[in-house]
């Protein structure tokens, strides 16, 4: 009979623990099942491949930019040296103040030709990278959409 308290509270905790076996059950089956981790892993790796490519783009175009700034500051540099050169050898009697503003005028139109250059140059390199990503994005939504549809 001593034994009957402790057989009542072991069935009950057995009880107990069915049930919450049970319910652990149904929260389980309501959880999605895990997609492909091998399809989700090349997915991830194929993202990262992409970052990687956009990143070496941009590298590239920053370094086409900076060697294009050295070249222009070289052959700008060339160029007034030139010019002190001209003006020092003509003195200031010889002095023309129309060959002069129109010196200037060339040297502003370069120095716009060259600006507009440097900027198409990342705008390229920019648009390059931009696109890498963005099919990437677009296929990794289609991936998505397909680990999502294979459940």
């Amino acid at each position: 009979m001593a034994d009957q308290p402790f057989n009542a509270a072991f069935g009950q905790a057995q009880q107990q623990m069915q049930k919450a076996a049970e319910e652990f059950g149904r929260m389980f089956k309501a959880v999605p099942a895990m997609p492909d981790m091998a399809g989700a892993m090349a997915s991830y790796q194929r993202n990262l491949d992409a970052l990687a490519q956009a990143n070496r783009i941009a590298i590239e175009g920053v370094q086409a930019v900076m060697r294009r700034q050295a070249e222009v500051v070289q052959q700008t540099m060339a160029e007034l040296a030139e010019t002190v050169k001209t003006l020092s050898g003509a003195g200031i009697a010889k002095v023309n103040p129309a060959k002069n503003a129109e010196a200037i005028k060339d040297a502003y139109a370069k120095a716009v030709s060259h600006s507009k250059e440097l900027a198409d140059l990342m705008q390229r390199a920019n648009t390059e990278a931009t696109e890498v990503l963005h099919k990437r994005v677009s296929a990794a939504l289609d991936e998505a959409k397909a680990l999502a549809g294979s459940k």
